[in-house]
């Protein structure tokens, strides 16, 4: 899997991964991760999975439903991907946050409903449930920032809801921001995903104190 690596400008801030939509690659969210954390380290990875010319990190069908086999078999692959990537440049996985938007914020929630080694805090734009087989493991110990636009035609707003329910059922601690945009996302967004992460990680960029 294709990725980028950028070193943290201090070792203290919690590692960001970094998820693209449909369509990008690693490059795509990195300014985004950036206003997150202008120090945190941020590896980003480049989904391998192509709908036409269109980077993915898993099928779905031409009706938009999730391919649930591609979904479960590229969930491992990822998971596996990362603990491997992030013993190569000396992160802890305990301490990332994946920042997922759209078919990157879907996989990552896929990872934290099914896997036990799956991210504790993940930051999902516009993320919907797969509907497929629930875990019954707890999550009491994983922390969730979720955004969702009420006028997004890609990720209906009550997917987004039953998200949260879900999240919140297996006992995550979820946070949210409704906007009346669409799927793009938003200022309001971002601002909310980087104080989320400065009030969970502990950190705050030097040049913000």
């Amino acid at each position: 899997m294709e990725h980028l690596f950028i070193p943290a400008a201090n070792e203290a801030a919690a590692p960001l991964l970094l998820l693209h939509g449909t369509g990008g690659d690693e490059h795509s969210l990195v300014d985004i991760g950036r206003f997150i954390s202008s120090e945190a380290a941020i590896l980003s990875l480049r989904g391998d999975v192509l709908e036409g010319t269109a980077n993915r990190f898993f099928k779905r069908y031409p009706d938009g439903r999730l391919d649930l086999e591609s979904l479960a078999e590229k969930t491992d692959q990822l998971l596996a991907e990362v603990h491997l990537l992030a013993e190569k440049y000396h992160l802890s996985v305990e301490q990332l946050v994946a920042v997922g938007y759209s078919n990157g914020a879907n996989i990552a929630a896929n990872s934290l409903l099914q896997k036990k080694n799956s991210f504790q805090k993940a930051i999902l734009f516009h993320a919907m449930p797969a509907d497929n087989e629930p875990q019954t493991f707890t999550l009491r110990e994983r922390a969730v920032f979720l955004t969702a636009g009420l006028n997004d035609p890609l990720v209906l707003s009550k997917d987004s809801e039953r998200l949260v329910a879900e999240l919140e059922q297996r006992g995550a601690d979820v946070s949210t921001v409704w906007t009346a945009a669409g799927h793009s996302l938003t200022m309001e967004e971002l601002e909310a995903a980087r104080s989320w992460y400065e009030a969970h990680t502990g950190t705050q960029d030097k040049e913000k104190k």
